[in-house]
């Protein structure tokens, strides 16, 4: 009864997004997927198709809701965690101990889902856990059982976000379409939505509301999650041996790495940094979020054509070296207005590097164990560079300031997207190799 009830519900929400979503949506089918497809009929044939529309649907309301819970949360969690009482050391302990959960258990998930072909249910699970532990926030005071449920519902949410979007390009793949970044859009309108209207959730109810309400939207994606496939991979490869990873792909999550090491030290305390120091109210930083979340969408509706062109390396470097530099632009502000023009071009440089990164892990990866070279790009390295230097930047926020702070993370934000120029041929010929193992793949 239930299962046939949840069904129901699928299917109410897909005819909705038909009828509703139509003139937002038309778009998506206009993509191309680099030499697989230049046949206008042949995509139109597809996107007639009831059956695959509603899928094209549902996976961008999936998308949108996901993103939405995450707006929610994001950018007020380290805030919460300072009106408990929490210091900036602190946070950053925390945020190092997650790390370390994460890097213990997301690997070792990602491998599992890879050997058994349950990715979709793996995700199915991460939405409950995220679910579960985003209430348990609020539902306790005590530092311990505040950090023990801080912990669990990082070491869901970003492993349950890059295996969503493994799964999304395995199904645009599937298709023969290439147009990723206009689903990811709906992530980037999700996030805006959410931020923009979070100052007035949080008026009406404080925190426990704006994080009650992310629980929500998460739960209520569980009936729709069957329109995903079931396994990242379109046709079950069982290779007598595991797959090497290349030394390349090595050298590219270093650069990942240091990425990484800048962005944590921005995402942990940029916050932090607007309400303290330059006075930036609860409803401006939803304002600030909604806005550089906004900015996102048209890089992500043209990024698509723009890969076309150009290539995924050079825009992932692009990507990397804008942001780092915008980072050294937050230590010049004497108030928070520029905030926003800011964050409006951050958007364009955040989509560079997130939509070429993720496309870039799958294009490089073997079909048996892409999702965990996302999960290793996405959480795993992240979380190590988090681990490793999080606490540092605490420290360094709390004695010698964030501006320092700052600067030292756009030092080695550039220094990654070196790294991603240095490499760029040896990552091209790494495409084409993966490329003609799935063809041979195939074939047999």
């Amino acid at each position: 009864m239930i299962t046939k009830r949840l069904d129901y519900a699928c299917d109410l929400w897909s005819i909705v997004a038909l009828e509703l979503g139509h003139f937002g949506l038309k778009w998506l089918g206009k993509g191309r997927h680099n030499g697989m497809t230049s046949n206008v009929e042949s995509d139109q044939k597809f996107m007639s198709s009831l059956t695959s529309r509603r899928s094209l649907y549902l996976i961008a309301v999936i998308t949108f809701f996901t993103f939405a819970a995450r707006g929610l949360v994001l950018p007020f969690i380290n805030i919460y965690l300072k009106s408990t009482g929490f210091t900036a050391t602190q946070i950053g302990l925390l945020v190092s101990v997650s790390a370390l959960i994460q890097l213990l258990v997301t690997p070792l998930l990602h491998t599992l889902a890879d050997r058994t072909h349950k990715h979709r249910r793996l995700y199915y699970s991460l939405l409950i856990s995220n679910a579960l532990s985003i209430i348990g926030v609020v539902s306790h005071t005590s530092q311990f059982f505040l950090g023990g449920a801080i912990i669990v519902r990082d070491s869901s949410d970003n492993p349950s976000a890059s295996l969503l979007s493994q799964l999304t390009i395995t199904w645009l793949d599937g298709q023969k379409l290439a147009i990723y970044g206009r689903l990811r859009a709906w992530g980037s309108f999700g996030w805006a939505v959410a931020t923009l209207v979070s100052g007035r959730i949080f008026a009406l109810g404080g925190y426990p509301l704006l994080f009650i309400l992310a629980a929500v939207f998460n739960l209520i994606l569980l009936p729709f999650i069957k329109v995903l496939p079931e396994r990242t991979t379109e046709d079950i490869v069982r290779p007598t041996a595991a797959p090497s990873r290349s030394r390349i792909f090595y050298i590219y999550l270093l650069s990942v790495f240091l990425f990484y090491v800048g962005a944590n030290a921005i995402s942990a305390f940029s916050f932090i940094y607007f309400q303290e120091n330059l006075g930036a109210s609860n409803e401006v930083i939803g304002i600030i979020s909604s806005v550089s979340a906004l900015a996102e969408i048209p890089s992500m509706i043209l990024i698509d054509r723009l890969l076309r062109r150009t290539n995924m390396r050079t825009t992932l470097a692009v990507g990397a070296m804008g942001q780092a530099i915008l980072w050294i632009g937050y230590t010049i502000l004497a108030g928070p207005v520029l905030l926003i023009p800011l964050m409006i071009i951050r958007g364009t440089f955040y989509t560079f590097y997130n939509v070429s990164a993720t496309l870039l892990v799958a294009r490089i990866s073997h079909p048996s164990n892409v999702a965990t070279n996302q999960a290793l790009a996405q959480v795993t390295v992240p979380g190590l560079a988090v681990l490793l230097t999080t606490w540092v930047g605490g420290w360094i926020f709390d004695n010698a300031g964030p501006h320092f702070l700052f600067q030292l993370a756009a030092i080695v934000g550039v220094l990654a997207a070196i790294l991603v120029l240095a490499i760029r041929r040896q990552l091209a010929e790494e495409v084409s190799r993966v490329q003609r193992l799935r063809e041979e793949t195939s074939a047999a």
